[in-house]
């Protein structure tokens, strides 16, 4: 009797009600909470069809993103299998992870065309939330059928499509976020009229990235880290992309595109764009030089309205360092780049909005001290820098040094008298 009395309450649910808890709940809290219970956990067992071709693929895949109800499928087909689950809020899952093909037919594009006629009655579909997984060319014209139908998506990740080349999202009205990542054949995306896009997000090797009629995008990250993928440098291309994503608000960038530009000859204050509205920057180093430092300087120069920078050096994740050597165009590039500190300080840009800077992942040498004081020179109005949490920066006079009590470093600067430019735990106070 007590045995009884202790039962898990949530397995006396009858099924339909276990259901309707889970289809409240987001995939990855359910996933968690399934521990708590036997019944919930037998809700996460998928349940097994046999399917016989892609069309009847679809035809499954297309009733499941109807229903409200919180499911999980494994679906056969042809010795491979895809996982589809939908959670709450109209979040579905699908990974093909299991599809293997023959490398002659891995290459293919996914192209989402969401044309709606005036006569006809769009799709029905609950489907708010779509994460697509290791998508290969057996079952990527099943999955651009299925994204065109689906005109309620406003967020759509993609990842680990070894084969995927291209990317073509045409006429998405309610798409809002776009997330892209480890697919390392992909050579181009492109956003053609996605007037609610607020973020877009790119992780993995250079592509061209082209947004036309995207007017409401605020956040871009454009996170290079595998460097040119075995592709050729194009300085119009690089152009073009910073110049469709010039409006926003946040953007996240790799430095050694910054550095390849200048490398090519483009001299940042004498394009025809910049980064007007631009508030928030994050700049993820491959390493730390002064090319690098130096060219970062130059790219300021299209960043007037700035207000908080992160610089972020990352160990891991980069296939390799990306070094570019001097084109022929070199002289094209501001005289005093390259040549010596003084120079390129004395011709920094000052960023009078500038309020807050992040460093992480500096060792504090020589180069990363002097890009410090470089830093401290163009934010004249800066309030707070902080390198990897510990490390705040101050300038204090010569005469107080001998008043701080923190552990500190002092920073080489040149052509400094009246003020040492320092590193402390803490900002000192006089």
């Amino acid at each position: 009797m007590l045995m009884e009395e202790k039962a898990d309450p949530i397995s006396r649910l009858p099924n339909e009600i276990q259901h309707h808890i889970m289809s409240k709940v987001p995939l990855k809290e359910a996933v968690q909470i399934s521990s708590l219970s036997t019944s919930w956990r037998s809700l996460m067992s998928p349940s097994r069809l046999t399917l016989s071709s892609n069309q009847e693929l679809k035809q499954i895949i297309q009733s499941l993103s109807e229903s409200a109800a919180f499911r999980t499928l494994t679906l056969h087909l042809d010795a491979a299998s895809t996982v589809c689950t939908l959670g709450a809020n109209g979040e579905l899952h699908l990974d093909f992870s299991q599809h293997k093909q023959h490398p002659s037919l891995s290459q293919f594009g996914l192209i989402i065309k969401q044309t709606i006629s005036p006569l006809s009655r769009p799709t029905f579909s609950v489907i708010k939330t779509l994460h697509l997984r290791s998508i290969s060319r057996l079952v990527g014209e099943t999955v651009s059928d299925l994204c065109s139908s689906w005109s309620s998506i406003e967020s759509l990740k993609i990842e680990k499509c070894s084969g995927l080349q291209s990317i073509e999202i045409e006429s998405s009205q309610c798409l809002k976020n776009l997330e892209v990542s480890d697919c390392p054949s992909i050579a181009r995306i492109v956003l053609a009229s996605a007037p609610n896009l607020n973020s877009l997000s790119y992780k993995g090797a250079f592509t061209l990235v082209q947004l036309l009629n995207v007017p409401n995008l605020e956040r871009a990250a454009l996170d290079f880290r595998d460097g040119l993928g075995g592709n050729e440098f194009n300085c119009d291309d690089s152009l073009s992309i910073l110049y469709s994503v010039k409006d926003i608000e946040s953007l996240q960038l790799s430095s050694w595109l910054i550095e390849a530009l200048c490398c090519a000859g483009v001299i940042f204050s004498k394009l025809d764009f910049q980064f007007s509205r631009l508030k928030d920057l994050k700049v993820m180093c491959s390493q730390i030089s002064a090319k690098t430092r130096d060219s970062f300087t130059c790219f300021l120069h299209i960043a007037p309205a700035l207000e908080e920078l992160q610089l972020i050096r990352m160990e891991e994740g980069l296939s390799s360092s990306v070094e570019f050597p001097l084109s022929q165009h070199q002289n094209w590039h501001e005289p005093h780049l390259w040549k010596d500190y003084a120079s390129v300080k004395d011709e920094a840009c000052r960023l009078k909005h500038m309020k807050k800077i992040k460093m992480k992942g500096f060792s504090m040498g020589r180069d990363e001290l002097l890009w410090v004081d470089l830093l401290l020179h163009n934010g004249i109005n800066l309030r707070e820098m902080v390198v990897d949490d510990i490390w705040r920066v101050a300038r204090v006079p010569r005469t107080q040094l001998h008043c701080i009590k923190p552990q500190y470093l002092i920073i080489p600067c040149h052509h400094i008298h009246s003020y040492s430019l320092l590193i402390a735990d803490s900002i000192p106070k006089f």
